[in-house]
This record gives C-alpha cells, sequence and structure tokens, in this order.
C-alpha cells in the first residue's frame, strides 16, 4: 500500500485559489503528511508583468521571484490561521506544468491541481492542461475548483463518492478513499447495450428481466468488493445510464471528494483523451482524486 508522505500544490495565483490550498491543507493533515506550494516563473510572462519589459532579465527576475514569494507567503499566513502545518514553498523558472510535472514525479507526492476552467485569471490550467497532467504524472492527483468550495475554515473531507467499474485501477481507488476516514458511497454504473425491439423478439428476451439480472449481478460484486478490501460502514449504489453523467449526478448530494482509479501510462493511454475520468475530471464541481495506485 503507497503512503501520502507529501502534498504537492500546484500555484498559479488564479481565483479562489486560497481554498484550492486549503483543501490540499485538509489532505496533507488527513495523512500527517509534508505540505509544498509550488510556483513555477513562466519565462516572459512573469517577468513583463511586475515591469521586466525593457530591463536586463536578471532584474525582471528578482522582482517576478520576489513577488511571488510574498504572494505565497501571504497563502501560507492564512492558511496557518486554520491549519497549523508546517507548509514549505517550492520556486522553479521554466513552463509551469511541466516543471510541477517533473518535481512531483521525482518525489512521488500527491498532486493537487486547481481546476478553475472558468476563471477570469486563468493562465496554465485548461482541459488540455488537464489531460496532460493525468497522461504524464505518474502519482495520484486532485483536482480542485475553489470556485465551488466553501471558507477555508468549513472545509471537510467528510463524505466522499468512489465509482467503480471492479477493476484493479478501482479497487485502488476505494483503499484510498477508505483510508480519508469519511463516509464512503461506492457506485458502480451498467450501461446495458440497447436492443431493437424486433431484436429482443427474435430471441425470446426480455429487456427488464436482462436488466435486473445485470444488476444483480453488479451489487453482488460490489458486496465482494467492499469486503475484499476491509470497508465497513461503506454504501453501495448501483445505477442504469451513461457513466460520466451518471456520476456527475450522484455527486451533486453533497460529496467532498471524488475518488476514481485510471490505468498506468500505457502506450494506448497516451493516444486516448476523454476517458470516464478525464470527462468527471474536466465538468465536475466538486474535487476529483484521481488514483493510480494505493
Amino acid at each position: 500500500m503507497s503512503e501520502v508522505k507529501e502534498v504537492i500544490v500546484y500555484i498559479d495565483f488564479g481565483e479562489c485559489e486560497l481554498k484550492v490550498v486549503a483543501y490540499a491543507a485538509r489532505l496533507a493533515q488527513i495523512f500527517d503528511a509534508e505540505l509544498t506550494l509550488m510556483h513555477t516563473l513562466h519565462t516572459g510572462y512573469d517577468y513583463f508583468e511586475v515591469g521586466g519589459y525593457g530591463k536586463s532579465i536578471e532584474v525582471a527576475y528578482e522582482r517576478a521571484l520576489l513577488k511571488a514569494r510574498r504572494l505565497i507567503d501571504e497563502y501560507i499566513s492564512e492558511i496557518n490561521k486554520v491549519f497549523p502545518i508546517n507548509i514549505r514553498k517550492k520556486l522553479a523558472s521554466g513552463h509551469p506544468i511541466d516543471e510541477f510535472i517533473n518535481f512531483v514525479n521525482a518525489r512521488n507526492g500527491l498532486a493537487v491541481l486547481p481546476n478553475h476552467v472558468k476563471s477570469r485569471k486563468i493562465r496554465f490550467i485548461s482541459p488540455k492542461i488537464v489531460h496532460k497532467a493525468i497522461r504524464k504524472l505518474h502519482t495520484n492527483m486532485v483536482f480542485v475548483d475553489g470556485e465551488f468550495l466553501p471558507r477555508i475554515d468549513r472545509i471537510h473531507i467528510e463524505k466522499v463518492l468512489v465509482p467503480v467499474d471492479f477493476s484493479e485501477y478501482s479497487k485502488a481507488a476505494l483503499k484510498f478513499a477508505l483510508q480519508l476516514g469519511a463516509k464512503v458511497h461506492v457506485i458502480t454504473v451498467i450501461h446495458p447495450p440497447r436492443f431493437s425491439p424486433d431484436l429482443l423478439d427474435e430471441v425470446e428476451l426480455d429487456y427488464n428481466e436482462f436488466i435486473s439480472a445485470l444488476e444483480y449481478e453488479a451489487r453482488k460484486k460490489l458486496e465482494d468488493l467492499v469486503k475484499e478490501v476491509g470497508g465497513k460502514d461503506v454504501e453501495t449504489e448501483v445505477v442504469e445510464g451513461e457513466p460520466p453523467q451518471k456520476i456527475l449526478e450522484a455527486s451533486r448530494e453533497k460529496f467532498d471528494l471524488i475518488v476514481m482509479g485510471i490505468k498506468g501510462r500505457s502506450k494506448s493511454e497516451k493516444l486516448i483523451v476523454g476517458g470516464v475520468t478525464e470527462q468527471v475530471v474536466e465538468f465536475s464541481e466538486v474535487p476529483v482524486a484521481v488514483i493510480r495506485s494505493f
């Protein structure tokens, strides 16, 4: 079983980002892990913002560095009012998401990324970047849209939704969720094929009985899965429909986190964008943890 020893947050000073940091602080507190805030000075962009245009690159860089340090220190000061934990800061230069991915992979930390795709001050996080992070990060990760979080002193992780498809990846997601000390609700979505009435008559198949059989099998698998991972007081549910849509609908029932498994970095995965997990991450108002292993 993997252990969460460090939570690393991607910082770009976007709107509602303090809430994202607070959410990461809550995760660090749950796992008794270190918390690191990482910001990367993007070549050219940050220098221009602090008056680097027409000045030496060294002066512009120092100004951008001082500004970033000041803003991160302000974050730390606000977070420590609620979460009395040690927080470290990491500053780098280069391409923000690439530097973040390399740093997290090297340290094998739990990555937390802002998913504020509707933000006015969005700079580097977008659906394309979300997919890149999912493909390139070797570690577990959490995407958080701070716009939909409460104020920082009311951020808790008390109710968790875990969609499963009975793969080893979804089993890892359930194991991760059970370590959070929260109420866990496991859901599986059956997506049966649609048959024409003529075909049903031809094979003498009662569609309702067919669906009932699928639901029965899914419930049995859910029971077996929960027992296998040692889950206690875990709620289970079987629903029918399109998986991304049904997961997003279920998440609106006051859940604090969705935990989903995802395959490893296979060659085929690099070519496929738009799977169930990616779609949920892109459209969810609830934070989403993407688990590779646990």
